[in-house]
């Protein structure tokens, strides 16, 4: 802290101020040191407030990673149940052999006409679940094999249309999943 000290001059009828700079710096017991009472703290108010601000940011970052968390696991389950689909299609479309215009006909069990029976499908099973406790979704998977009755210049292409579709349930919310796959005579 430093001081500025005010002389006053008078030379009879005049006065005139004369302002003359003097530092001294005060020592921690001066009297003439200013006294200033209030202490540096923060109030009640200010640390409600800080408080409150990081009571939301907390409760917003809480809620930004259930709902990601919620999206993951929506995404895992497609993910199980397009993986499924794909498989059976793999199935339909590499089985032999494949020749519907033989005599007597081959074809194989996988692209039989109509539609089949649902087949229980395992999409999620947990690994480790807590406690000792496994949780699993699984789905229906219905596959559909319709002959298309291509005829080209009098030929018969023998084309199979094959749809499989997976339906689900999740957290009270029906998903579902469908793939289509053509096959042509292997001969």
């Amino acid at each position: 802290m430093y001081e500025f000290l005010g002389l006053v001059v008078g030379n009879g009828h005049r006065h005139c101020s004369v302002i003359i700079p003097v530092m001294r710096q005060f020592s921690g017991n001066s009297s003439l040191a200013p006294v200033n009472n209030r202490t540096q703290a923060f109030t009640l108010i200010e640390v409600l407030v800080a408080t409150a601000l990081l009571g939301l940011l907390a409760g917003s970052a809480i809620w930004a990673l259930t709902q990601a968390n919620n999206y993951a696991s929506i995404a895992r389950l497609y993910t199980g149940a397009e993986t499924a689909a794909q498989n059976q299609i793999d199935v339909i479309l590499t089985d032999s052999p494949f020749n519907p215009q033989a005599t007597p006909p081959q074809i194989p069990p996988a692209l039989t006409l109509g539609t089949s029976a649902a087949q229980t499908v395992t999409l999620y099973g947990e690994p480790d679940g807590a406690g000792g406790q496994t949780h699993t979704v699984t789905g229906q998977m219905v596959t559909t094999v319709v002959s298309n009755n291509v005829v080209t210049q009098g030929q018969n292409l023998n084309l199979y249309s094959a749809t499989v579709v997976i339906t689900y349930t999740y957290r009270s919310k029906a998903y579902r999943v469908q793939l289509n796959a053509m096959r042509a005579s292997d001969v």
